[in-house]
């Protein structure tokens, strides 16, 4: 509320938030030059104030009176976001704005803490109640740690002992899996750096300055690395394990061939499938950088911090908003970045050893929606990256009905095949079933759980039903890259073998302890003479009831029927 609505909700205690912006007494004496055709009444019998026509023949009093006693401005002025007083005191008292820390700006509250900077000293976005870091709140900076390390080390040991076994490959199949396994943990390996690499900015090197500092973040080099070194890697992971359910199903499909050898054939296809997982995977993380798409992928620009034209990272509809109004018109078009720059350049002299400030402009590029530097997964309607984003959304959700339809097919197979097997009693077989169904089954879980549920809130916000931008975080450093630590459990047993020996051992020595025995000694009570009697009389009740048939007579070596 803005104006007179302001004055009367706050004058009249309606709204006890506010404090009564009115001071001073509209004497007649007051604002001399103004108001020629006033007239004066007595207040109280003690002073005269002034009144004007207003509202046809009614008189009535709609001035505030600046502290300077010299000018008065309408009702509508007051608390309006404009010093319209010489002293500024129309604004002193309101408190329906916020006002910058360096300079006499005055702004709507609602601006304060939107994620948009409108003071140049960061004052309304940079302050107790909204100063932010890259990871908010204690629990997604410790799981961030905690993915980061689990996904590094596990994935390590899978890279390590696979890359170890590959000379035991004796068929093209054992082989081409073993370097899918290798690529999976390789991608899961490089998204567990990226959590390490955003945890350590924002616990070592921004800490409570990040703030202050976001707008360089999320405009620098770092920032795009950091987000094309993780998309590399998820891109990989998914890919190559789409790959690993293809060769999967297709063995199952073709249980009965014999395996071919390994041959330089089969090395080159299996070469040229791997460099085309790692070059589409790159491809999509680069194509967002590339000069020749910044008007696709460039978000905004910002400008040396000396030039106070531009606050923060401007996006294109503002650059051109300034210039339209320094030139007076332009084209109705969308100009490039690339002209933009240029006319904003033109707008400042460059005489007389001027310091060009418009001459180094950074781009807040497709990485820098967020400080997590991640890829752009939440766009609107607005946003000209949106037809990239969504494609590679859809081929990632192709990827993942693939790999979920695959490991079906497996587990219905493999199923079958046990039913076939049942009369065999083959329990060796029975468990490696299992034990298989249960790993199908946490597949297709962890990557419903992961991919679907984040798509459906990308169509979400893209449809503007909701705001997603505030998840950004936990998404980037929790739910996406949770599979990263849970694959290399799932596609090879080597992990999970590395962690049940010791686990085994540990058990075995607990259970034949001292102190454990001890204890079941003094839980489980020792059998008394009672007790050993009524068992005898058991055993010989129950060889009593053998068949007549079953009796064997003492001392005869064939079985006879008793008399």
């Amino acid at each position: 509320m803005y104006g007179e609505q302001y004055l009367y909700t706050s004058c009249t205690e309606r709204c006890k938030e506010t404090s009564c912006p009115l001071r001073n007494v509209p004497r007649y004496e007051v604002c001399p030059s103004q108001l020629p055709d006033r007239i004066g009444t007595i207040v109280n019998n003690e002073y005269l104030i002034f009144l004007t026509k207003s509202f046809g023949t009614l008189y009535t009093n709609r001035y505030f009176v600046c502290d300077d006693k010299i000018k008065c401005i309408d009702f509508s002025k007051v608390c309006d976001l404009v010093y319209d007083c010489e002293d500024g005191s129309d604004e002193v008292q309101c408190t329906n704005h916020f006002k910058c820390n360096s300079s006499a700006k005055l702004l709507p509250k609602s601006k304060k803490c939107d994620g948009q900077i409108d003071c140049a000293d960061l004052s309304d976005e940079c302050n107790e109640q909204c100063s932010k870091s890259i990871l908010e709140g204690t629990i997604l900076k410790g799981l961030s740690w905690l993915i980061g390390l689990l996904a590094v080390i596990a994935n390590l040991v899978i890279i390590g002992k696979s890359i170890r076994t590959i000379k035991q490959c004796k068929t093209s199949v054992t082989l081409t899996n073993r370097l899918l396994i290798i690529m999976i943990g390789l991608g899961d390996m490089l998204i567990g750096c990226y959590l390490f690499i955003i945890a350590t900015y924002d616990a070592l090197i921004f800490r409570e300055g990040y703030c202050q500092r976001q707008i360089s973040w999320i405009t620098s080099f770092e920032c795009s690395a950091i987000g094309v070194f993780s998309t590399i890697g998820s891109q990989i992971s998914l890919f190559s394990m789409t790959g690993l359910s293809l060769v999967r199903i297709h063995g199952i499909w073709n249980s009965m061939r014999i395996p071919g050898e390994i041959t330089k054939t089969q090395i080159i296809k299996i070469t040229t499938a791997v460099l085309s997982i790692i070059l589409v995977s790159v491809t999509i993380a680069v194509i967002p950088l590339m000069d020749i798409y910044e008007d696709y992928f460039a978000n905004g620009v910002k400008f040396s911090d000396e030039l106070k034209l531009f606050l923060g990272t401007p996006d294109k509809s503002t650059v051109t908003g300034v210039i339209q109004a320094y030139y007076g018109r332009t084209k109705d078009t969308t100009l490039r970045w690339k002209i933009l720059n240029e006319m904003v350049r033109d707008m400042f002299s460059h005489d007389f050893d001027y310091t060009d400030l418009t001459e180094n402009v950074d781009k807040l590029d497709f990485y820098g929606n967020d400080g997590v530097c991640l890829f752009k997964y939440f766009v609107q309607n607005k946003d000209p990256q949106r037809l990239f984003v969504w494609s590679t959304l859809s081929i990632n959700l192709i990827c993942f009905l693939f790999i979920s339809v695959s490991y079906l097919a497996i587990g219905i197979l493999s199923r079958r095949s046990l039913k076939s097997l049942a009369s065999s009693n083959n329990q060796q077989i029975t468990k490696r079933n299992n034990r298989m169904n249960r790993r199908i089954a946490i597949i297709i879980t962890t990557d419903f759980f992961c991919w679907v549920p984040f798509i459906i809130i990308c169509v979400l916000h893209s449809l503007e039903v909701i705001d997603a931008t505030p998840w950004y975080s936990i998404f980037s450093m929790v739910i996406l890259p949770i599979n990263s630590v849970i694959n290399p459990f799932l596609y090879d047993e080597i992990l999970s073998n590395v962690i049940k020996a010791p686990l085994r051992s540990l058990t075995m020595r607990i259970s034949n302890s001292a102190a454990l025995q001890s204890l079941r000694l003094r839980v489980i009570p020792a059998p008394t003479e009672e007790m050993e009697l009524e068992l005898e009389r058991r055993e010989i009740d129950v060889g009593n009831t053998d068949s007549p048939l079953e009796r064997t007579v003492p001392g005869s070596t064939t079985n006879q029927i008793a008399m």
